[in-house]
């Protein structure tokens, strides 16, 4: 839609959790698109927020469910957390409702109770008891997350049990995904689904031509801003010319006289040409981009140019079958990420250099950069690795250890290695790698894990 705008968009969310609101339900979920997630973990987020429009109490509850053996005990881990008494005052939300008087003084969360989800609920209605509520309602809200097979089957054990009166339950069940849709039917909780038709798109776009318009319209800042956008479109509108826009855009990088508008054009230029298989102007504009970012001392804009830079470029010369010259893309980068402590990119840098090594069946090579990029790894958020290539690096790392026979000991080493730092389900979620094979270095991919926008 021509005219949407993100505040319509989250308007329509809200009016939809309306619906519900004030009515009797144990559990609400949110059945929508991925590309909307976003925006409804938004909202939720900032019904749990004081400017939240609902009176009832909104908790976001972090904690990943792994295993239905450790999730209770985290849980309530994470609950006690919300207690202590963070370093920024303004932070302390519990702290605030002493001093402003709707809170004991002397109230602290019980300790000594087990650490199950039972006792979290307990500590919930005595800590509602304290506060001046009504008919108020707590509802715990579930983010999406890469959780294990069996949260269903959690949330529904729970409902089988009962909820107490005034605690809920929320989560986001993306369609294409869906892990809670047998529990709409569930014969004892009262489950609600809600969706929503969003034009996020639409909106995103009209947001930015907004932005670009609201200040200076004609100014070069403006201008570049949808340059960029126009170039993206000329990706996939046969009506317009990606040389002809590249051209222009180039043009008003050098305008602005700023280091990261002229790497940016060329970048972004680099970006259309690969995207319409147009190599040859493609590794023009991406070696003119390496050249003005390789000295990332210039300014504090040229190191994460860079690196999308080399990273276009190795996914370049993959297109033409130049292994070697991608590894020595990927060495750099794990060379420039490792002084800029930038743990993710040394992660992929030695993923990348794993996974060619493992294609041409240089197992020792492999192995080497598979264990490099999973020490790096190790060093990210659970959700993190377990959402990420991270995963990859472990597949191939597995792969390489079984065909060149490295024995029990390994194996299970690395076993135990992704049970701690994947989960109990580490051997489900491999699964998913299973397309370690030349399709994953298709132009598609690239654009997709790089977050590069596609202009439908």
């Amino acid at each position: 839609m021509e005219d949407a705008t993100i505040a319509q968009e989250f308007y329509k969310i809200r009016n939809t959790w309306k619906k519900i609101d004030g009515k009797k339900w144990d559990m609400a979920i949110w059945v929508c698109n991925h590309h909307d997630i976003d925006i409804i973990d938004k909202f939720m987020e900032i019904e749990g927020s004081p400017v939240g429009m609902f009176d009832d109490i909104f908790f976001r509850i972090n904690t990943l469910y792994l295993s239905a053996e450790t999730f209770e005990e985290q849980l309530w881990k994470e609950f006690t957390s919300w207690f202590n008494s963070p370093a920024e005052g303004s932070l302390d939300m519990f702290g605030a409702l002493k001093n402003d008087g709707y809170l004991d003084k002397d109230y602290m969360v019980d300790l000594s109770l087990k650490p199950t989800f039972d006792s979290v609920l307990k500590e919930l209605l005595r800590l509602k008891e304290n506060l001046p509520l009504d008919d108020e309602s707590f509802i715990l809200y579930f983010p999406p997350g890469v959780h294990s097979d069996g949260f269903e089957k959690w949330f529904a054990q729970k409902m089988d049990k009962g909820l107490p009166k005034g605690i809920r339950l929320a989560v986001i069940d993306p369609i294409g995904s869906r892990k809670f849709p047998k529990i709409v039917k569930h014969k004892k909780g009262i489950v609600k689904e809600l969706s929503v038709t969003l034009h996020m798109a639409a909106a995103m776009k009209n947001a930015m031509d907004s932005d670009s318009n609201e200040t200076r319209p004609h100014a070069p800042s403006s201008k570049f801003q949808k340059q960029v956008r126009r170039i993206m479109e000329a990706t996939v509108n046969k009506e317009m010319s990606v040389i002809t826009e590249s051209e222009r855009l180039i043009e008003l990088g050098i305008q602005l006289k700023t280091f990261n508008t002229k790497a940016t054009s060329y970048l972004v230029s680099t970006i259309a040409f690969f995207s319409i298989q147009e190599d040859k102007p493609a590794m023009e504009h991406v070696e003119k981009t390496l050249e003005m970012t390789e000295d990332d001392s210039v300014a504090e804009e040229a190191y994460p140019i860079w690196r999308s830079a080399i990273l276009l470029k190795a996914a370049l010369v993959l297109v033409h079958k130049d292994t070697e010259t991608a590894l020595k893309c990927y060495r750099n980068l794990a060379i420039k990420a490792i002084n800029k402590g930038d743990v993710f990119h040394v992660m992929e840098a030695y993923r990348m250099e794993s996974f060619l090594y493992f294609k041409e069946s240089k197992n020792k090579e492999s192995w080497k950069a598979a264990i490099y990029s999973l020490q790096a790894g190790s060093n990210l958020p659970l959700e993190v690795r377990r959402g990420s290539t991270y995963l990859f690096s472990a597949a191939v790392a597995l792969q390489v250890a079984q065909d060149a026979d490295m024995g029990e000991e390994i194996i299970e080493k690395l076993t135990t290695r992704f049970e701690n730092t994947i989960g109990e389900d580490w051997k489900t979620l491999l699964q998913g790698t299973e397309a370690i094979d030349k399709k994953y270095l298709n132009r598609n991919n690239w654009l997709s894990k790089n977050k590069i926008p596609q202009w439908q």
